[in-house]
């Protein structure tokens, strides 16, 4: 009985299918004679032996007439973990965003998945304000939720809603509402008013920003932002899963809060 039969040694198999990924990989788009995988990968004879061997241990390769040649064990592997080591990729690209966040925050892989960065540089600090605004310039409808109101974010939604028509539904925390009415009352008034906007206020704490826009471009923006308020950037996504995502969060949040007022 071999060691796949017997469900013995999981661990060590995943061992050797990371050691032996780019095996694996060349593998993949059918049978290579053994002595063409030396040149193919750039490794020596005794690397080959090696692989070979230990792939051909956990029956991940066979021997064709061809050449080697991935099992269906194997190409299932081999697929499985190119898709995890594109996932770890994404996140490791992402994760000078994410570390800001709380660690309880409900980010979904799919949001992570070929997402765009957009950081406030030292450089550059209004760096995600300008993306964040040409997304909402393009769009017909705008969903979000915020745990701070910027003094762009006010003029930008006003502008958008009261003089263009946009339609805008955001779940607020109760602090950013409170400093609405206090220090932008007409705007909010006015933008209310204009049929176009809905404002929902919640009394917990939110821990990041959402927008989801839907219009000339459909898109997602997680808005990360320090313990202070400060910006910090952007993750972006497009996908119809990030927007799935995206828009589920916004229903959670919006189920739990107070509407204050709009249709």
């Amino acid at each position: 009985m071999s060691m796949n039969d017997s469900g013995e040694r999981p661990d060590a198999l995943l061992s050797t299918v990371v050691k032996r990924a780019g095996f694996l990989t060349a593998l993949a788009s059918g049978p290579i004679p053994k002595r063409h995988l030396r040149d193919e990968l750039d490794v020596s004879r005794s690397t080959v032996y090696k692989a070979v061997r230990e792939l051909h241990e956990y029956e991940l390769v066979e021997r064709t007439d061809e050449g080697l040649a991935l099992t269906l064990a194997g190409r299932m592997l081999e697929s499985e973990y190119g898709a995890f080591r594109s996932v770890a990729e994404d996140v490791n690209r992402t994760r000078e965003l994410l570390s800001v966040l709380p660690n309880d925050s409900r980010v979904s892989i799919e949001l992570v998945e070929g997402a765009t960065t957009i950081f406030a540089e030292r450089h550059a600090p209004n760096h995600p304000l300008r993306y964040f605004e040409e997304m909402v310039s393009d769009a017909d409808r705008v969903l979000g939720i915020s745990p701070v109101a910027l003094p762009q974010y006010v003029e930008l939604f006003h502008d958008r809603t009261v003089g263009e028509g946009m339609a805008a539904e955001l779940v607020l925390e109760r602090p950013v509402v409170e400093y609405l009415i206090t220090d932008y009352g007409e705007r909010l008034n006015e933008a209310l008013a204009s049929n176009h906007v809905s404002i929902w206020e919640l009394d917990t704490t939110l821990p990041f920003g959402l927008i989801v826009t839907e219009g000339e471009r459909d898109g997602v923006s997680l808005v990360v932002y320090d313990d202070r308020g400060e910006l910090r950037g952007l993750l972006t996504n497009d996908t119809s899963d990030a927007m799935a995502w995206a828009k589920d969060v916004f229903e959670t949040y919006r189920e739990r809060a107070t509407l204050i007022g709009g249709p």
